[in-house]
C-alpha cells in the first residue's frame, strides 16, 4: 500500500509549538502524529519571531520524525496582519495591473511602501470590494526561512485565525468556528476571520454580540468540546487539552490544489 502523505498543521504559539499530522482516506481524515514543542523565552514576542536560530534549533528532531512525503501549512499570527476592505478601481484591469493597482491603495491606507508589504486578497462581488490580507514581508520571510533551512515541503503560510474555516463543515449547522487562549480570541467564518482580546469578550455569548452573531452560530473548540472529534480515525493516547490543537488541526485540513 501507498504511503499516505502527511498534511502536517505548524501552529506557533509564544511559548510552544503544536504540531498535528494527518492523512486523508478514504472515509476522511486520520491523525498520524502529533507534537508539542516548548519554546524558551525571546524566541517569540508578541507573535513575531525574534530568535529565529533558536527557532530552528527547537524544530530540528522534529523534523527527522516526517517522512519523506509530507505537507507543511504553517501559521502566520492574525495579531501580525493588517485586513482592509477596498473598493474596486471603475475601471476594468488585467490581473498584473489589478495587483499593481491593490499594492499602490494598500500603501496609502497604510502608509508604509508597497514593497515592504506581503498581501493576499479576494474579490467580493456582491459588495463590489476586494478583502486584503497584509503583513510585513520581512515577517513572512522568516517563516520561510524557517521552512528553507528545515528542508520542509511548505505548502502555505497562513494567518492562524483564517485557518479554522477548514472546521466549518465539521461543525454545520454553526457557521462560526472559534478557539482561545489566556489573551486572544481566534474566529472564522466561511468569508470572514479575525483576532478580538478576551478583555472585550469574556464568553462566548460576548463574542457573539461582537460579531453580530447569536451563541448557537459558533463552535467552541475548549475542555468541553474535543477537535478530534472531527477526525475519522484517531491513535492513542492522546494529549489531556485537545482544544490546543485545533489551530494545528486545522491547518493540517488545507486543501491542496491539484
Amino acid at each position: 500500500m501507498a504511503f499516505k502523505t502527511w498534511q502536517t498543521g505548524v501552529h506557533i504559539q509564544q511559548d510552544r509549538v503544536l504540531i498535528v499530522a494527518l492523512a486523508r482516506e478514504r472515509t476522511g481524515w486520520c491523525l498520524r502524529r502529533w507534537w508539542a514543542i516548548p519554546l524558551t523565552e525571546s524566541v517569540i514576542r508578541e507573535g513575531k519571531i525574534c530568535q529565529p536560530e533558536q527557532l530552528v534549533d527547537a524544530l530540528r528532531d522534529w523534523r527527522k520524525t516526517l517522512p519523506l512525503q509530507h505537507r507543511v501549512f504553517l501559521s502566520f499570527p492574525a495579531a501580525r496582519t493588517l485586513q482592509r476592505s477596498l473598493p474596486r478601481p471603475t475601471v476594468a484591469l488585467r490581473d498584473s495591473e489589478q495587483l499593481s493597482w491593490l499594492g499602490a491603495a494598500l500603501s496609502r491606507e497604510l502608509e508604509m511602501p508597497a514593497e515592504t508589504l506581503c498581501f493576499d486578497y479576494v474579490q467580493d462581488t456582491f459588495s463590489n470590494t476586494f478583502h486584503v490580507t497584509a503583513a510585513q514581508n520581512k515577517e513572512v520571510e522568516t517563516l520561510l526561512a524557517l521552512a528553507k533551512t528545515l528542508r520542509l515541503r511548505l505548502v502555505t503560510i497562513t494567518p492562524d485565525a483564517s485557518a479554522l474555516a477548514n472546521l466549518l463543515p465539521a461543525v454545520a449547522p454553526a457557521h462560526c468556528v472559534a478557539w482561545r487562549d489566556e489573551h486572544q480570541w481566534l474566529w472564522a467564518m466561511r468569508h470572514q476571520w479575525g483576532r478580538r482580546f478576551t478583555t472585550e469578550a469574556a464568553n462566548v455569548t460576548e463574542l457573539a454580540a461582537l460579531l453580530a452573531l447569536s451563541p448557537g452560530d459558533i463552535a467552541l473548540f475548549d475542555s468541553r468540546r474535543d477537535p478530534w472529534e472531527t477526525l475519522e480515525r484517531c491513535h492513542a493516547p492522546l494529549p489531556e487539552c485537545g482544544a490546543d490543537y485545533t489551530v494545528a488541526l486545522a491547518l493540517a485540513m488545507s486543501e491542496v490544489p491539484e
